[in-house]
């Protein structure tokens, strides 16, 4: 028999506030893997955007959405662990 456990696996969600975004292209020149700008907005690659024009998507990893965020001079990227905002 095989169980399937997960253990001490955080999963982190990013946001990004599209309607505060400038387009500055702070968090593309960061993390240019996870971003991308969409109607001069920044849009998460791979994520969805919701009724309310938040981009927002699902990680394991983090790697440089930390410091994507502080980059953003209008903080519009949150981002989640466990379901709690860390930034």
């Amino acid at each position: 028999m095989k169980l399937d456990i997960m253990v001490g696996i955080m999963k982190y969600k990013v946001e990004i506030e599209r309607d505060l975004c400038i387009a500055c292209g702070n968090c593309v020149n960061e993390c240019e893997e996870m971003f991308v700008m969409i109607d001069d907005k920044s849009t998460l690659i791979g994520g969805e955007i919701d009724e309310d024009n938040f981009s927002i998507k699902e990680y394991d990893d983090i790697s440089c959405w930390i410091a994507a965020s502080e980059m953003c001079p209008v903080e519009c990227i949150i981002v989640f662990k466990d379901g709690l905002a860390i930034r």
